[in-house]
């Protein structure tokens, strides 16, 4: 607690005393049914063009077990589906920015704006009836995010050459003290048709891998199911510039055209195999940098800017072999890198020389134009331990060898079938730790059955390498797992129920997949994972919650916390399936409907990914204060979700589309965002203590009236009462907006 007020202009019951009250693509259609989707077109030019729609998304606080707060919304809907009985496409896979720009002017200066049901940026299914939210005096942070969705096309079957493929990215700033609205420009990247009427042939299949804060996004594409102009072994890797592109253009990709040829730029075209491509963002490299794995063991990235990409070898060592695309994080790590142009670090699933499964994590430097570091140790590959007993979870003994037999036999899955391909991008959640600078890699293991071939197995663990930054030594430990072939002694997911930042509650566990779907024969049941800024993982699993009167099966995102002073991780259940969400511009709530680990065959390319989560702090966040259980470590995650609009306001949920669906309620396949809930007046940090600490005491009210009195622009908030964007100026407005915050428990 600070020692003591020192500001006389202003104090606590002066603060008390002027206390008053305070100041996505969520939508629904105006019709009934799929008749009233509001889903935009992707090919719609003229004077409606639906290219580029820019609005405002009010974000609703969710509670999860731990206590913890975000803010959560959908970011945007994918596109109106050409195959009838659809409300929208489905959604393959998404990606957000690796980083976050810094506290700047948003993107737009003015937003579309609705509270109410059957408002949106539709000019033919939303009423007209929206306003504008003004943003030329704010600033604010801005990520990227864009998804790949795919559909039957017109004749509405699926996997022939009629089908669609699009890419949609989208740009979303938000104040850092008032983050529960997302400024959103919503941009069609790219698209395999150049039109929605019917005998078009589809000219590509798309691929997903990366985007900056900037709306770069970088994908691939070829001609797999399609009989278009481009010859079935051509690969290729695209950037489209998406804050440039034209909203009079349909940027349609047919072999080495594009509908909008300004933004898009060719990187490489081969005919070998190449997985989807990543990027290193401008913020890091002054300018936007294509990487990708080819599948004969090179690494491709473009060193010079436009030009064609270039290989090498010297990521890996001679003779390992990469599985699936690669990450990067935006962070070097100090043993991989020279010191010189240093973008971050690059990270893949590896198989060794003679090996026959794949049980390596590699870790390289990336300089800044996308070549392989030439550190001293670099390249780094560290597999999983072969003698049984020498991998165990620390929080319940866990022991995989004792489980599922010799680890010799176990290896990283999360990579086969489309993933490849199509995305997600990449298997290795990694990121350098902030104060020890050691590297943290994470990555799924199938237990039995391997993961080089599919179906991929029920029995699963999130294994975690951890490089120490000064000796390079390994340790390892285990996240989450499903625990027995029985799913008995599977990782317990806690509450914490005193809110002391200490878990005190068993509320549930990870389950295996088929005790969730009893017919399921495969899975797997714990999907890849995301990692945060503390080393924090986050996934979809299939769990059983300890309901009463009977235990409840499901699926769930799961947060699991990670401990760096003793290497251990605790599960908190974040959002679960068929929970309820207040739609705070549609006026409509909506019942989160999907979220999955698996697929038919294998991970599912929509669930999470390193590609998943920004490691961007919030510039009210200190990262050397951040404390276990926190949310504040997170920047932004992205993640497909099914949801369902109660139109009727019935308290029921209908999706028209599944077996035996009536009525009147909608159902889209959306991106949600979700980011930490700042609260405005949760100001402890401004006295150096340790905010913010998600609470509101008296703590911050002295240190608001400390940095006040000393002339501290960290009291500078004005932003808080929604009026104001902090201004370089103390003034009676930042009093009361900070008191306005306080009161209203902002």
């Amino acid at each position: 607690m600070a020692q003591g007020v020192r500001c006389s202009c202003v104090s606590v019951a002066m603060l008390l005393a002027l206390a008053g009250a305070a100041r996505g693509q969520d939508s629904v259609g105006t019709g009934t049914g799929v008749a009233g989707s509001d889903a935009l077109s992707a090919y719609q030019v003229g004077a409606s063009s639906l290219q580029v729609r820019n609005y405002a998304v009010d974000l609703a606080p969710i509670t999860t077990s731990w206590g913890n707060q975000y803010y959560i919304g959908p970011a945007a809907k994918a596109s109106a589906s050409l195959s009838s009985g659809f409300f929208n496409h489905l959604i393959a896979t998404s990606v957000v920015s690796n980083t976050m720009t810094g506290v700047q002017p948003f993107t737009r200066t003015a937003y579309t704006f609705w509270q109410a049901a059957g408002q949106g940026v539709s000019p033919t299914r939303n009423s007209s009836t929206t306003g504008t939210v003004s943003t030329a005096d704010l600033q604010g942070h801005t990520f990227g995010l864009a998804f790949l969705e795919y559909g039957g096309g017109p004749n509405t079957v699926f996997g022939d050459s009629d089908d669609e493929n699009n890419i949609v990215s989208a740009v979303a700033g938000f104040v850092p003290r008032q983050n529960n609205r997302l400024h959103v420009s919503r941009i069609v990247t790219a698209v395999n048709r150049p039109s929605a009427a019917a005998g078009f042939i589809s000219d590509a299949s798309f691929g997903l891998g990366g985007v900056d804060e900037n709306l770069n996004v970088h994908l691939g594409a070829d001609g797999y199911g399609m009989n278009g102009n481009d010859p079935l072994t051509t690969r290729r890797l695209y950037r489209v510039a998406a804050l440039s592109r034209s909203a009079s253009l349909v940027n349609a990709i047919s072999n080495t055209t594009a509908g909008d040829a300004a933004a898009t730029r060719s990187l490489l075209s081969t005919t070998t195999l190449m997985t989807v491509p990543t990027i290193i963002p401008v913020s890091r490299a002054g300018r936007a940098v294509m990487l990708a794995l080819d599948m004969a063991n090179a690494l491709r990235f473009e060193q010079t800017a436009n030009v064609s990409a270039v290989s090498t070898t010297a990521h890996l060592p001679a003779g390992a072999s990469a599985r699936g695309p690669m990450s990067f994080t935006a962070f070097p790590f100090a043993r991989t890198s020279n010191g010189t142009a240093d973008a971050g670090t690059g990270a893949a699933l590896v198989r060794m020389p003679s090996a026959t499964k794949t049980r390596g994590l590699a870790a390289w430097g990336v300089n800044t134009d996308g070549s392989a570091d030439g550190g001293a140790t670099a390249p780094l590959i560290f597999e999983l331990p072969t003698v049984n007993g020498a991998l165990t979870d620390p929080e319940d003994g866990f022991d995989p060898s004792a489980a599922f037999g010799s680890l010799g036999n176990q290896e990283f899955m999360n990579y086969q079938s489309q993933v490849c391909f199509r995305g997600g991008s990449g298997p290795v959640a990694t990121v350098v730790l902030p104060g020890s600078g050691d590297l943290l890699m994470a990555a799924g293991v199938a237990a039995t059955g391997g993961a080089a071939t599919v179906p991929q197995s029920k029995d699963n663990y999130i294994a975690v390498c951890r490089v120490d930054a000064v000796t390079g030594a390994a340790t390892w430990t285990i996240a989450a797992h499903t625990g027995s072939a029985t799913g008995a002694g599977s990782k317990t997911i806690w509450s914490d129920d005193n809110q002391d930042g200490t878990p005190d509650t068993a509320i549930g566990r990870i389950a295996r997949y088929s005790e969730v779907f009893p017919s399921a024969t495969n899975g797997p049941s714990i999907s890849a994972a995301s990692m945060d800024r503390a080393g924090n993982l986050y996934f979809i699993a299939t769990i059983e919650l300890f309901t009463q009167p009977q235990f409840t099966r499901t699926t769930a995102l799961i947060k699991a916390n990670f401990n760096a002073a003793n290497n251990t991780y605790q599960l908190e259940r974040v959002l679960t399936l068929n929970d309820v969400i207040p739609g705070l511009n549609s006026t409509r709530n909506y019942q989160i409907q999907f979220l999955g680990p698996a697929d038919s065959d294998s991970v599912d390319s929509a669930a999470l990914w390193h590609s998943s989560v920004s490691q961007g702090l919030n510039v009210a966040v200190n990262p050397n204060t951040l404390q276990y259980g926190q949310p504040f470590a997170l920047g932004a995650l992205a993640f497909r979700a099914r949801v369902v609009y109660d139109m009727d306001n019935s308290g029921t949920y209908v999706d028209p589309t599944s077996p035996g669906g009536s009525g009147t309620d909608q159902a889209y396949n959306v991106v949600i965002a979700m980011i930490p809930k700042v609260m405005g007046a949760d100001v402890a940090q401004i006295g150096g203590i340790a905010g913010p600490d998600g609470k509101l005491t008296v703590d911050d009210i002295i240190e608001f009236v400390n940095a006040f009195g000393d002339g501290n622009l960290l009291a500078d908030v004005a932003a808080i009462g929604g009026a104001f964007y902090p201004d370089g100026q103390l003034t009676v407005d930042d009093i009361i907006a900070f008191v306005n915050a306080f009161s209203d428990g902002f």
